[in-house]
């Protein structure tokens, strides 16, 4: 037997079944393992450790074992597994679960609140240790111990090391010096001295290693930049190095060539850091530090104050709450977070604003000693705009601009034009704009001068002939982006400058427009204006752009809610009608026959050479009233055979009514796209009908067919222009089953315009498929798919399929495809000049029910009367005995069969529909809550008292009454459609108010006890927890805090964690390498709230690690800036300025989603 008794340990069995197939060198042990793993004895078998064997696939088999409680099952199976590798990864592997993961160091900003639970934790992490060597005994774990210190060196000399690992470090190596001072005697020489100085307690040499590291910062020359050489005048940093040197080490002298480089600056950064964190760690928290600090505090607190005035702007760069442990005279701080904003892309310029405005003396004095261009020039321009006097500054913005042209190469000669020294031609034949970054700084720093100022206007000229070697158009790309708020004005103000080539000029703005990087991205606005602007230029350099550009020029001119004048209109008719692309065309295509322009069809047909265009043209004629007039004025002047025929079939037609004229189609079918379609049986669709029920042929089909697959993203107009010659009936079954045959055929993307034509002509059948098929799709990883079909459900006039779309939104987490649903209903909301929020109010249906909530259902002679209760269940009566009953009974034999079958198949619909009405709209009511929604008295009555079903939600919450964002009143909606307030006096509710879900943190203890006690009595349940959720409100820490200090400890199924995270409204992150994502977002309309984890696949897979939560922080809601994912630690919202409602909203939905 290799697995004895076993029967009520099932994994250790699973364990040991793995293990004998991965450790073959170990096989034969099983047995013996068997016996040591269920304690029948107690000494470990001879393992030896096998080359074959990888550890990471029974490391789920070890976690299990862990989250039984076995102990000593777990610790003697992590001892086999240790024994049994042959690579450190994977004995560390083995550690981090017996101990190290749970070695973890406190946060600086420790809340006093729960320091006694932290304790307790780090108690844990050190007896799981000590369990650990007794387990392992002292030998094997003084190796352990041996190889983590050696790994740890070779990690430092590859800089793979951080401070918060230097700190954990020492907390190892603490914790072993607890449990036997032995376990480190033989690591003397292999440990950090001023580490082991520190733990073994030798505080003299430990505070000599401390100042000998200070010493060699002070005194060496360094030989590379580092943040501070690069943020500050040379002078002032030479000045405070000398200043340091004469106060701390006046006697030191300077070996010849010795140098301090990089690298070691870095270690004795890193190593000081990491005494100070370690030695917060042990006193539990910064303010406790600085409160009792000992002597050896005190000298290292020295110490760090000699690197710190050397290099405050790396110190602060690794934590910026570093700068309480020391003493701040200048505004490095300001310094670090202008540089953290203008050199790290994308600048939030509201921000950045705010943080140099706060205090102007602070801004005045870091111009003075600023070094970077860019933050030195945004200094300067802010504190000109504010009135403050800089006539003793030693610079211009001017002057800053041109510094900062000249420190690249390839800007000099530039620099020397705009300031009137070169020639233009002299400048364009050395200018070189290349580097991003560098050239995005240059452009932003000349857009903080007047757009009227001489250098704009050279730049302007130069950017107008300007060709870069590369191709990239870098330094295009750049001048928009700075300039993107003036283009207009830029363009309007040197059209005239014979320097400048205004048009050449507006191409190459345009023709960058989907080339853009994120960082120096522009947004659509201003490019719509600048087409809407100089629509000439534009259309004269319309076969110049790629497909998107022409497609956007289109969509911008031909844009009905922003009408253009009707030659601008023509001409950019004209040009889409030639394009290459099927996309342009069809635009183009579809606004010919919106215009319903005479001449425009005329001129169209008689100049245009392409068949195809012709076609079209004459398919706009057939919508004019006069089309017959038309048609012969073309005849008498056609020389083509063809064109001859068709135009005489068509006049032909016209006068023998709709149906000649639908038989001439064939004529304008293009037979080679039948080919295209030979997967589809035409010959065994259903016909399509006239309202006499008479077939109208084949042609007909086939036309429609091929003018879809002009069309593959909207339905065709052509075909759109039919629909009154066929019944909606015959239609959509018609589509209908050309839907079905393109499933059926594996839903080929090309053929994806068989969706909107589906839509176009189809009924409820064709939005329920597609519907389905979304979700499949996405499942399936056929997001790009879905995303279509969720297109093509938006051009549905059938509410239904907004409602489709809506639930997709909220159902389905893929990005894509959320995304295209929002995009429609964004759509849909425009088209109706309401908001996103007001449509979904809109798209909320009462499912049948008439005006006193009820609907009845018919069997003939008995009816069934359905109404559905406070609780929101269906309820259900016999009418002709007045009794309830469960559900619709089957029918008798007195019943009409057909009625009965219909109403039971109705009722069985409506079931499913109510329960995915009930739910989603209990997610949008607890989303409005959490995001602090408010209606108009008018809306508010619209949804809530006018949909018989909504009322049911109204009925059991708490609404408020707002005035400014703040409570003035609460009520309640009640039964018999009167208000009441919490003392149950009847309520008015004012016909001009902002009607709002009342949060409880709104409510002082009375009114809410009030409150839950009327709904008790009422015997209401709520539709969601409204006043018994769970409350959070910053600590006394927190407040001061730029992220949430209480993060939920534990690890979680990625899964469960994330599917329950995106039921209440998070989004997850952008997948990074291998696909994984490491965040989470909520949008609260201004704010963005970030959850980061440790980081979970977006696809599933067996072993998958337990995701934990790293931080929680909030960030303004910048679009550009959470399109991309990319939140900067340095925008960070104080918590003290966060709305309470949506601080305690967050940590709920953490809370929940962790089942904590």
């Amino acid at each position: 037997m290799v697995l004895k008794k076993l029967d009520a340990h099932p994994i250790i069995g699973t364990f040991l079944e793995r293990y004998k197939s991965d450790s073959p060198q170990n096989a034969h042990l099983i047995d013996s393992i068997s016996d040591y793993l269920t304690q029948e004895t107690n000494e470990c078998p001879p393992i030896v450790e096998d080359q074959r064997y990888y550890g990471y696939a029974l490391m789920p088999q070890l976690d299990k074992l862990k989250k039984r409680g076995d102990e000593t099952a777990f610790y003697r199976a992590a001892e086999v597994l240790y024994k049994t590798s042959h690579r450190f990864y994977e004995k560390q592997n083995v550690m981090e679960r017996c101990f190290l993961d749970a070695i973890e160091l406190r946060d600086v900003d420790v809340d006093a609140s729960r320091l006694q639970e932290l304790l307790a934790v780090e108690q844990k992490s050190y007896d799981a240790m000590k369990k650990t060597v007794e387990q392992f005994g002292m030998p094997l774990f003084r190796e352990f111990l041996r190889k983590t210190v050696e790994d740890y060196r070779a990690s430092i000399s590859r800089d793979y090391t951080s401070v918060f690992a230097r700190s954990k470090h020492i907390l190892l190596l603490a914790y072993a010096y607890a449990i036997s001072p032995n376990l480190l005697e033989s690591l003397g020489e292999k440990l950090e001295p001023v580490y082991y100085h520190l733990v073994t307690g030798d505080t003299r040499a430990y505070v000599a290693e401390i100042w000998q590291m200070a010493k060699k910062v002070a005194v060496l020359p360094v030989n590379s930049n580092t943040l501070t050489s690069e943020s500050l005048y040379p002078a002032y940093c030479k000045e405070k190095k000398a200043q340091l040197r004469e106060t701390h080490f006046p006697d030191e002298s300077t070996p010849e060539s010795s140098l301090l480089n990089q690298r070691h600056l870095k270690r004795y950064f890193e190593i000081m850091l990491s005494l100070a964190y370690y030695r917060m760690h042990v006193k539990g928290g910064m303010t406790a530090f600085l409160a009792e600090p000992e002597e050896s505090d005190r000298e290292l607190l020295a110490a760090l104050q000699v690197m710190f005035e050397l290099y405050p702007l790396d110190i602060l760069d690794h934590d910026v709450r570093l700068r309480e442990l020391v003493k701040m005279e200048e505004p490095y701080d300001l310094l670090l977070a202008m540089r953290s904003h203008l050199l790290q892309p994308p600048t939030n310029w509201e921000q950045l604003e705010k943080v140099v405005l706060a205090d102007l003396g602070k801004s005045r004095r870091a111009l003075d000693i600023a070094a970077i261009p860019i933050v030195k020039g945004y200094l300067y321009k802010k504190l000109t705009d504010q009135g403050v006097d800089l006539s003793t500054a030693d610079t211009t913005l001017e002057a800053i601009a041109l510094d900062a042209l000249r420190r690249m190469k390839g800007t000099q000669k530039l620099a020397n034009y705009l300031e009137g020294k070169d020639t233009l031609e002299e400048a364009l034949a050395n200018v070189h704009l290349e580097d991003f970054d560098r050239v995005r700084q240059q452009m932003i720093l000349l857009s903080f001068l007047p757009v009227e100022h001489p250098f704009v206007a050279r730049l302007t000229a130069a950017m107008s002939k300007f060709v870069g070697k590369s191709g990239r158009m870098v330094g295009h790309m750049c001048y928009v982006h700075a300039f993107q708020n003036d283009l207009i004005k830029l363009v309007g103000m040197y059209e005239q400058d014979p320097e400048t080539d205004i048009k050449q000029l507006v191409h190459q703005i345009l023709a960058i427009k989907n080339s853009l990087y994120y960082h120096v991205e522009v947004k659509a606005e201003h490019y719509q204006s600048l087409v809407r602007a100089y629509p000439q230029i534009c259309l004269d350099a319309f076969d110049k752009f790629d497909t998107e550009v022409r497609l956007f020029v289109l969509e911008t001119l031909l844009d009905a809610n922003q009408p253009v004048s009707r030659e601008v209109r023509n001409q950019a008719i004209r040009l889409g009608l030639s394009d290459s692309s099927k996309k342009v065309t069809g635009l183009a295509n579809a606004a010919l026959l919106h215009a319903k322009d005479e001449e425009l069809c005329v001129e169209v047909y008689t100049t245009e050479k392409k068949a195809k265009v012709k076609e079209w043209a004459l398919d706009a004629i057939r919508t004019l009233d006069n089309r017959k007039d038309i048609f012969a004025d073309l005849l008498q002047k056609e020389k083509n055979s063809k064109f001859k025929a068709l135009l005489e079939n068509l006049i032909e037609a016209d006068g023998q009514g709709p149906d000649a004229s639908i038989a001439n189609l064939g004529n304008l079918i293009d037979k080679r796209k039948l080919a295209r379609i030979k997967w589809l049986p035409i010959e065994l669709l259903p016909q399509l009908r006239d309202e006499q029920g008479n077939e109208l042929g084949k042609e007909l089909i086939e036309y429609i067919l091929t003018q879809s697959l002009e069309s593959p993203t909207a339905p065709s107009p052509h075909v759109l222009l039919l629909k009154a010659q066929f019944t909606a009936a015959s239609a959509a079954d018609f589509v209908a089953e050309v839907l079905r045959a393109w499933l059926d055929q594996g839903a080929v993307a090309k053929e994806k315009w068989v969706m909107p034509l589906a839509i176009a002509l189809g009924d409820r059948r064709t939005v329920d498929t597609i519907s389905q098929m979304i979700k499949e799709w996405t499942d399936y990883s056929r997001g790009a798919l879905a995303a279509e079909g969720v297109r093509a459900l938006s051009f549905s006039e059938d509410l239904a399929a907004l409602r489709q779309i809506d639930s997709i939104k909220r159902t389905i987490k893929n990005k894509q495809v959320r995304s295209a649903a929002e995009e429609a209903l964004g759509m849909a909301a425009a088209n109706l000049k309401i908001s996103a929020e007001e449509l979904e109010d809109r798209l909320v249906t009462q499912l049948g029910f008439d005006a006193s909530g009820k609907q009845v259902f018919s069997y003939g002679e008995r009816t069934f009367t359905v109404k559905v209760s406070n609780e929101l269940e269906l309820e259900v009566t016999n009418d002709s005995t007045g009794k309830a009953v469960k559900n619709l009974p089957a029918p008798t034999q007195k019943d009409d069969q057909q009625l009965a079958e219909e109403a039971r198949a109705t009722f069985a619909q409506l079931k499913k529909d109510l329960k995915s009405m009930v739910k989603l709209q209990a997610l949008r009511l607890e989303e409005s809550l959490s995001k602090s929604r408010y209606w108009t008295t008018e809306a508010w009555n619209r949804l809530f008292v006018e949909n018989v079903l909504m009322q049911k939600f109204a009925i059991g919450l708490i609404w408020g009454v707002y005035e400014d964002g703040s409570l003035a009143a609460t009520f309640r909606y009640m039964d018999d459609g009167t208000f009441n307030t919490v003392d149950e006096d009847e309520y008015e509710l004012p016909e001009q108010a902002q009607i709002g879900l009342v949060h409880p943190l709104e409510l002082d203890e009375e009114t809410l006890a009030g409150w839950r006690t009327q709904l008790e009595d009422y015997e209401i349940s709520q539709p969601f927890d409204q006043l018994n959720r769970e409350l959070f409100l910053p600590t006394e820490e927190e407040l001061k805090a730029d992220e949430v200090l209480r993060l939920p400890d534990g690890a979680y199924t990625p899964t469960a964690f994330a599917k329950t995270m995106e039921k209440y409204g998070w989004i997850k992150g952008t997948p990074q390498d291998a696909g994984f994502y490491y965040e989470f977002y909520k949008l609260y309309g201004n704010v963005v709230a970030e959850l980061k984890i440790s980081g979970a696949s977006i696809s599933y897979y067996d072993g998958m690690d337990d995701v934990t939560l790293e931080s929680l922080a909030f960030y303004p809601n910048d679009d550009s800036q959470y399109k991309y994912m990319y939140f900067k630690p340095i925008d960070r919202l104080k918590l003290a300025t966060l709305p309470a409602r949506i601080f305690s909203e967050t940590l709920y939905d953490v809370v929940r989603a962790t089942g904590k």
